[in-house]
C-alpha cells in the first residue's frame, strides 16, 4: 500500500518555501523559525557517541576524541543538534562521564549529551528483554521468538521512568521548546512526565522505527493496553508508512472500542481533552554523504584493498548485503535465493559472488545465538555445495565496515541484495542507491521493506519464492547497462527529494502546527 503523505495545514504562511532539498542548515533554520531559540531535546536508547575505552575522563581543556557509531538516523540527528543547539538523553553503553559536550569543527553549535547509567543489573535485563525479547519479534510478526520473563514490563516501565526523570531535570534547566522520542524502547515516556503533574511541558513527538503489525498479533501482549495508553500520551506519533499508520489506528479502534473518552479518525486521535496527531513520514538517508564517500578516492583505494583482503579482485562481479545478523533481515532466504540462481542458471557459477557483510547482534540473546548458528551453518554448506576451484559463493564478514568503505562497496557492486521478511524501512536500500551516482548497479530490494512502499521503480523480490526472486535477478543482472542506469536515475531522484532531513522537517513542522492549532 502506498504510504500516503500527511497534509498538514499551517495556521500562518512559513517564512520562506520549504527547500528543494532538505539538509542539516535547512532544517536548523525551519526550527528557529518555528521554534525561535528554544532548544530541541532528542531521547534515544542507544547514544549517538562512543567515549574510548581507556580514555581518561575529559576537562575543558583536554576532550578525548569520540567515535561515531554507524546509524543513518543517530548521525544525522546528531549533525542536526551541532546546528541548532540543544540536548539529548540517551543509556550510557560507553565509557566517561554522566554528561558530555558535544561538538565538532566546522559546525556551528554544540550540544549536551546526558548519559543515563543503569546500575541495577536485574533491572537493565528486564528492560531490555522486554523490548528485544518480545517488543522487536512480536511487532515483526514472529512470536515464535517471544523469550521475555514475567516480571520484565516492570522493569521497562522503571527504565522508562528513569528516562522521564533525567528528560524532566533537562527541562527545567533548559527551557526545550519540543521533545522527540524514539522507538519502541522508550514508548512510556511521555505518560511518566505527564504523571509528575509538570504544569507545562513542550510538545512531545515520538517516532516508531519499526513495523506496525497487524492487530491481531498484539493479542500475544498481555501490556498491550498499557503500552498503547502510553503512546497516546504524546502529541505526535510518527510512523514509516502509511500502512503502519493505518494499523496502529485499528489496533486503538479494536482495543477501545466502546470507549467514549477515545475516538479515532484518520489522522487524530482525541483521548478526552487532548488530541493527538498520527502521521506516516517515510525515513530517509543523506544521499550528498554517500555519494561523496562513494567517488573519494581514497576510500576507493580502501575498498579495493578490502575486496583483495576478502578473496575478490575488483573486476569481478559480486552482490552485496548489509546487516545486522537479525532473523528479520532474512538471511536464511538470501541462501536459499542464491541456491535458487546457480540450480536455474548455471552460467552464474563462479561468476558471481555474495558479499556478506554482517555483523552479530545480541549475541548473548539465546533466539539469536540459535539463529546466528544456523547462518554460519548454511553459509559453509552453500559453499561446499557450489564452491569452484579458488571461487566460493559467499564471502561473509562479521563486523561493522565504516562508511568510508562501505560506500565505494557499493559502488563497485552489481547488485544489493536485501532479502528483509519484515522491515520497517531498511536504509541500506537508499544507501546503495545513493552511491549509484552514474552506474548501473541493481538494488534488488524485498516487498516486505518499509522502502518498497515508496521506491516504486525498485526491482522487488519476494523473499518467501527463492525461485521467482532468483530468475528476477538473473534476468536483471543481463539488462543493458542503460535501462540500469535510468532506473537508478529515477530512484536516486526519489532518495534526494525524500531524504533524512526532509523526514525531520516535517515532523518538526507536523509537531509545531499542531501545537498551534490546540491554541
Amino acid at each position: 500500500m502506498p504510504s500516503r503523505k500527511t497534509k498538514t495545514p499551517h495556521s500562518s504562511p512559513p517564512a520562506k518555501p520549504p527547500p528543494k532539498t532538505w539538509t542539516a542548515l535547512s532544517v536548523s533554520e525551519q526550527f528557529r523559525t518555528l521554534f525561535g531559540l528554544k532548544k530541541l531535546l532528542v531521547a534515544t536508547h542507544r547514544e549517538p557517541v562512543i567515549y574510548p575505552d581507556g580514555t581518561r575522563e575529559a576537562s575543558p581543556l583536554n576532550q578525548p576524541k569520540l567515535k561515531y557509531p554507524a546509524g543513518g538516523v543517530s548521525q544525522s540527528l546528531h549533525r542536526l543538534l551541532l546546528q541548532t543547539g540543544g540536548d539529548w538523553v540517551s543509556l550510557k553503553s560507553s565509557p566517561g562521564p554522566r554528561k558530555l559536550s558535544i561538538s565538532l569543527p566546522g559546525f556551528p553549535a554544540s550540544y549536551n549529551l546526558y548519559r543515563l547509567g543503569l546500575k541495577n543489573t536485574l533491572e537493565s535485563e528486564g528492560y531490555q528483554r522486554f523490548a528485544n525479547d518480545l517488543l522487536w519479534p512480536l511487532f515483526h510478526e514472529e512470536p515464535g521468538r517471544i523469550g521475555s520473563q514475567k516480571e520484565d514490563f516492570k522493569n521497562y516501565e522503571s527504565v522508562n521512568k528513569k528516562f522521564s526523570e533525567k528528560i524532566a531535570q533537562v527541562m527545567i534547566a533548559q527551557d526545550n521548546g519540543v521533545l522527540w522520542v524514539h522507538d519502541y524502547q522508550l514508548a512510556l515516556v511521555a505518560k511518566f512526565l505527564r504523571s509528575f503533574g509538570k504544569a507545562s511541558l513542550p510538545p512531545m513527538a515520538f517516532f516508531w522505527h519499526i513495523p506496525w503489525p497487524s492487530p491481531n498479533y498484539l493479542s500475544y501482549l498481555p501490556e498491550r493496553r498499557d503500552l498503547l495508553l502510553g503512546l497516546l500520551d504524546y502529541d505526535l506519533l510518527g510512523f514509516q508508512t502509511g500502512l503502519y499508520r493505518e494499523r496502529f489506528l485499528e489496533s486503538i479502534r479494536q482495543e477501545f472500542s466502546g470507549n467514549d473518552e477515545i475516538e479515532v479518525s484518520d489522522q487524530v486521535i482525541k483521548k478526552g481533552t487532548r488530541t493527538i496527531h498520527v502521521g506516516d513520514y517515510p525515513i530517509g538517508v543523506d544521499p550528498g554523504r554517500f555519494e561523496t564517500l562513494s567517488l573519494d578516492s581514497i576510500g576507493l583505494s580502501q575498498a579495493k584493498m578490502f575486496l583483495a583482503e576478502n578473496g575478490l579482485a575488483p573486476e569481478e562481479m559480486y552482490l552485496i548485503s548489509v546487516d545486522r545478523m537479525d532473523y528479520t533481515k532474512g538471511f536464511l532466504k538470501r541462501l536459499q535465493i542464491l541456491d535458487a540462481l546457480f540450480q536455474q542458471f548455471p552460467g552464474w557459477i563462479g561468476k558471481i559472488t555474495l558479499l556478506q557483510i554482517a555483523p552479530p547482534t545480541r549475541s548473548t540473546h539465546p533466539t539469536y545465538q540459535t539463529y546466528q548458528k544456523k547462518v554460519r551453518e548454511e553459509v559453509i554448506n552453500t559453499n561446499n555445495r557450489w564452491k569452484k576451484r579458488r571461487w566460493a559463493p559467499i564471502i561473509s564478514i562479521e563486523r561493522t565496515v565504516e562508511h568510508k568503505i562501505l560506500a565505494p562497496l557499493y559502488r563497485l557492486a552489481a547488485g544489493a541484495l536485501v532479502t528483509s521478511t519484515n522491515d520497517g524501512m531498511n536504509l541500506v536500500a537508499k544507501e546503495y542507491l545513493a552511491a549509484q551516482k552514474d552506474e548501473g548497479g541493481t538494488l534488488f530490494l524485498s516487498r516486505y521493506t518499509g522502502a518498497a512502499q515508496g521506491l516504486k521503480e525498485a526491482v522487488l523480490i519476494d523473499p518467501y519464492n527463492p525461485s521467482e526472486s532468483a530468475a528476477i535477478i538473473s534476468r536483471t543482472l543481463l539488462e543493458p547497462p542503460s535501462i540500469r542506469r535510468g532506473r537508478n536515475r529515477i530512484l536516486r531522484e526519489q532518495i534526494s527529494r525524500n531524504n533524512i532531513f526532509q523526514w525531520m522537517g516535517s515532523i518538526l513542522a507536523g509537531i509545531h502546527d499542531h501545537t498551534r492549532r490546540k491554541e
